[in-house]
């Protein structure tokens, strides 16, 4: 992301929302298109907000399997052995 993380920015109305820009610096530091899905994480208080790049869904599940793979991988052969 950009070096200097304080920059200041402001929300700009779009349609019936607000919305950030993010700059394209900044973007490609997330390696992000207009596809990328992002978490959006609002403090308790108020004062910030946060947003987290989301894992691609395909990437997730493949780990999921790799890992049930792992851990249950004598069971899954027998299984198949039936």
């Amino acid at each position: 992301m950009s070096e200097n993380n304080s920059d200041h920015i402001k929300m700009f109305k779009n349609g019936n929302s607000f919305a950030f820009r993010v700059s394209k610096k900044d973007r490609e530091a997330l390696n992000a298109t207009s596809e990328t899905s992002f978490e959006k994480i609002v403090s308790p208080d108020g004062q910030e907000i946060t947003f987290r790049k989301v894992a691609d869904e395909q990437t997730d599940l493949l780990a999921m399997a790799d890992h049930i793979l792992d851990q249950h991988g004598d069971l899954l052969k027998r299984l198949e052995d039936l």
